[in-house]
């Protein structure tokens, strides 16, 4: 029997609207089953309900410009649910003392870097939380040389000595993304490029009097001084530039190399040979007179960051594959090459030299270190480490 077409629409409209009639009766009875639910769960409750997590806190403040002898008051902030129980609260103030107290008070009377623990146990819960920062107690008469890093937003100082290595933060910054410094061991002044904000500041070297040397750059990195001709260089996104150091024109610049597509990096100075020396982030090492003749590449396709002159060596990094980076030496005209080091987390910036007792310096900044070593790759070890830090730019200032 033919049917027609209007009557199976006819007929599925209303099939559709009755099913549309019963899903929305279902939806009520959820609905109402739901707000049902909802005020019993207000009143008795019949099955266990875990306490909310347990977060150990603190912060503290130290007295006598954070000098030893110092007093450092911690607040506890803990985070503590009700559920958890009664806490109790251990301190170790990593000096071989220890407190119970909520929030204590400790002396230091020595200087060093202390790693205060604070460990929360619950009676409830069982929960065991803890919690650990470092505490740096400065030395008032410390000296020896300075010592200079940056981590690419905070800029850090301490003394190269015969004491375990202590930084405190200038207080300048944060930066954006500082990669490279550099010490006016004439003038007293360090320099700090900021690639992201395109600026090179200047400032005293306790981090005062911080103003802005240049500004207007494309991705400065590296930071080199000549001298002679008390000129400042820095590396950009594809050449070199320089700038007098007298002058306070914040534009004012000239370009020294141009056309580099491989993206110059860490830029070094040769003061007895008068010439310049930079490697490639995507590949090449080379050089040129400081009188802007003699431009060469002496190594080909050596990817890296940095470029250091000490005496007749030039020292840099070379990418060889993730997390093995290598420190390399060769002579001034790039032969002779030689491995100091292999196995760094990263590309380096920034290789560091202590003229006085003759020692290599270098971040591994994917693992918070500051590695150091003599010339001939002997003697290596870890110098210092900040746990989450990405050391970079490391300078050296005159002993005091």
């Amino acid at each position: 029997m033919w049917v027609s077409f209007s009557r199976i629409l006819e007929h599925h409209t209303f099939e559709n609207i009755h099913i549309m009639m019963r899903l929305k009766f279902v939806n009520k009875v959820l609905f109402l089953l739901s707000v049902l639910l909802f005020f019993n769960s207000c009143g008795k409750v019949d099955f266990p309900v875990p306490p909310a997590s347990t977060v150990p806190l603190y912060s503290y403040t130290i007295d006598n410009d954070g000098f030893a002898p110092a007093t450092v008051t911690f607040t506890n902030v803990s985070i503590v649910p009700e559920p958890a129980g009664i806490p109790a609260y251990e301190w170790d103030f990593g000096d071989g003392q220890t407190s119970t107290l909520e929030s204590p008070t400790h002396v230091y009377s020595g200087p060093g870097v202390y790693s205060v623990r604070l460990v929360v146990k619950m009676s409830v819960s069982g929960e065991i939380k803890e919690i650990a920062k470092d505490i740096i107690i400065k030395n008032q008469s410390a000296t020896g040389i300075p010592v200079f890093f940056t981590d690419g937003s905070i800029v850090y100082t301490g003394y190269l000595n015969s004491d375990p290595p202590v930084f405190s933060a200038l207080s300048i910054g944060p930066f954006q993304d500082s990669y490279g410094l550099a010490v006016d061991t004439v003038h007293s002044k360090l320099y700090i490029s900021d690639f992201d904000a395109k600026k090179i500041f200047q400032c005293d070297l306790d981090g005062k009097n911080l103003i802005v040397f240049r500004s207007g750059l494309l991705g400065p990195d590296g930071l080199a001084i000549d001298y002679a001709a008390n000129k400042l260089y820095w590396d950009t996104d594809d050449g070199i530039q320089r700038a007098d150091i007298s002058n306070s024109d914040v534009n004012q610049k000239e370009d020294f190399v141009t056309g580099q597509t491989n993206d110059p990096e860490g830029v070094s100075v040769d003061p007895l040979n008068s010439k310049l020396y930079w490697i490639n982030y995507n590949g090449g090492v080379w050089r040129k007179n400081l009188n802007g003749t003699g431009e060469t590449e002496i190594i080909p396709a050596i990817e890296g960051g940095s470029t250091l002159v000490v005496g007749n060596k030039l020292y840099f990094d070379q990418w060889v594959a993730t997390g093995d980076i290598q420190l390399k030496s060769s002579n001034l005209d790039g032969t002779g090459i030689g491995t100091i080091t292999t196995g760094i987390s990263k590309v380096v910036f920034g290789i560091g030299y202590d003229y006085e007792n003759h020692k290599i310096y270098w971040g591994d900044r994917s693992a918070g270190k500051i590695m150091r070593g003599d010339p001939d790759g002997s003697n290596i070890e870890t110098w210092y480490t900040k746990t989450g830090s990405s050391p970079r730019g490391i300078v050296f200032g005159n002993k005091k």
